[in-house]
């Protein structure tokens, strides 16, 4: 047995679904290379990511770069890693996000003229669109998101909702190096003779230091230096906001030695590269759900109708995070979109400590590598019913400990100590940018029974999201 199989199953950009249909002809644990299985309980997934369990991750996440300065989700040293991770939570916290909401009400603002550019006059068509403008609407959710973390994290916007466009194709530079990461992580080894090959700098066009993203993100390093404690990192000529980059450069005042330059540069870049995409997954998800389940979309319009009338939410201008948490319908959709259709489609890995260990009930020995995967885990028919695989954002709002149970086995963000460190950032915002297209514009599907294009890289990469759209 070799390694082939995951390295074909991965370059597929299909290897989520595969792992479904694995489980379900082969059951809870399935040999997938040698040394390493797949499991399919919630369960084995919460020991597995347990702080303090000793399941370390593989040389999969050496691959992801920079390799010389690895940022929290590819450092694989646990004491480096928390180290890291203690600097970085400050910015990140929900409290720190809220600070920064201003400028994520600029960008959805900057969303608003654009669609509303494309969708014509008020007042629209609401019984049949189908005459109506067409807007890929994936498109400028992924604008949207990339524009926020312009935002959030250097103080600018990238662009991409100004020019509605792939700037520079940055987008599709890092789906490609996602894509890179994902194959060649399988069989990590190679990487030393292909990106991380020396003659590999000297070849033009085959280095990414020029991407927009990496040169915005070293232009930003070098706009706010000299790194002092008057200016705390804030970019002097800038509005004064302590955006992400600065909460870094001022972690990196207090403790130069554990958290250093390099370090800085690769937490704000990797911000970047991780939050963008998934992000807009989620919420092309989440609109691709709703929109192809009638029902479901009548609930939700009548939910945040009904918001409006009674002031629960306002009726123009921009919605916050508070006000969208008292929509349970909506917040029901959303959740049920993150379980059916999570954002990362490859398996997560970690390593059995070498004395052995029991997860779940079966005895591994120390060496063996065990990799979930969200798409599987996420339609476990013992935790989530017998109707697992359908979207049923119902399943939500019955018993509200049944709810909690559920909740424990949720890994769209990750688990225990490496939970994604930009959740609180891509819940803001997609609580303010959802409700808001809700209940401002009218949506049909373009191609109401054909599935999203999904490629799993590392995230899952979606395109399709045609919808006729008419302005209320």
């Amino acid at each position: 047995m070799t390694r082939l199989w995951k390295v074909i199953s991965t370059a597929s950009t299909h290897t989520h679904l595969e792992h479904i249909e694995l489980h379900k002809k082969y059951g809870p644990i399935v040999r997938i290379a040698p040394n390493e299985v797949s499991v399919s309980s919630p369960e084995a997934a919460r020991t597995l990511l347990s702080a303090g369990k000793r399941f370390y991750k593989t040389k999969f996440y050496g691959v992801f770069p920079p390799p010389e300065n690895p940022d929290i989700f590819t450092e694989y040293r646990e004491d480096v890693h928390a180290q890291k991770k203690k600097v970085a939570n400050v910015p990140y916290s929900m409290a720190a996000m809220q600070q920064l909401s201003p400028f994520i009400d600029d960008t959805i603002e900057l969303l608003m003229q654009k669609l509303d550019a494309a969708s014509g006059p008020a007042g629209g068509q609401t019984k049949d669109l189908s005459n109506g403008p067409i807007v890929d609407l994936g498109n400028w959710l992924h604008w949207f998101a990339f524009d926020v973390l312009g935002e959030v994290a250097f103080s600018r916007s990238f662009g991409f909702l100004e020019q509605g466009r792939d700037v520079d194709g940055a987008i599709r530079t890092i789906d490609d190096m996602q894509r890179y990461n994902g194959i060649v992580g399988q069989v990590p080894f190679m990487d030393h003779f292909l990106r991380r090959n020396p003659l590999r700098s000297l070849i033009p066009g085959l280095t990414t230091k020029d991407a927009l993203i990496t040169r915005m993100a070293l232009e930003e390093l070098e706009r706010r230096k000299p790194f002092d404690k008057e200016s705390e990192g804030k970019w002097r000529g800038g509005d004064g906001r302590q955006d992400l980059l600065a909460s870094l450069i001022k972690g990196h005042l207090k403790d130069p030695q554990r958290f250093g330059e390099g370090d800085v540069f690769a937490v704000a870049h990797g911000a970047i590269f991780a939050g963008s995409d998934s992000t807009a997954s989620t919420m092309q998800s989440f609109f691709w759900q709703i929109l192809s389940d009638q029902r479901v979309y009548a609930r939700v319009q009548e939910e945040i109708k009904k918001a409006v009338a009674d002031g629960t939410i306002p009726a123009t201008g921009n919605i916050s995070w508070i006000e969208a948490q008292n929509l349970p319908y909506f917040q029901a959709s959303l959740k049920e979109a993150m379980r059916v259709r999570p954002a990362v489609g490859l398996n997560i890995a970690r390593l059995v400590p070498p004395e052995g260990a029991e997860v779940d009930g079966q005895v591994f020995p120390g060496g063996v590598t065990i990799a979930v995967n969200g798409w599987v885990l996420h339609r476990d028919r013992a935790t989530f019913g017998e109707d697992a695989d359908v979207y049923r954002p119902d399943r939500w709002l019955g018993d509200p400990e049944e709810a909690k149970r559920m909740e424990r086995y949720m890994f769209q963000f990750g688990g225990g100590s490496h939970v994604c460190i930009g959740r609180n950032l891509a819940l803001l915002e997609i609580n303010k940018v959802c409700p808001r297209l809700l209940r401002d514009y009218h949506f049909e599907l373009v191609n109401p029974g054909r599935e999203l294009e999904a490629h799993a890289t590392f995230f899952v990469v979606q395109e399709g999201l045609e919808v006729f759209i008419s302005r209320k």
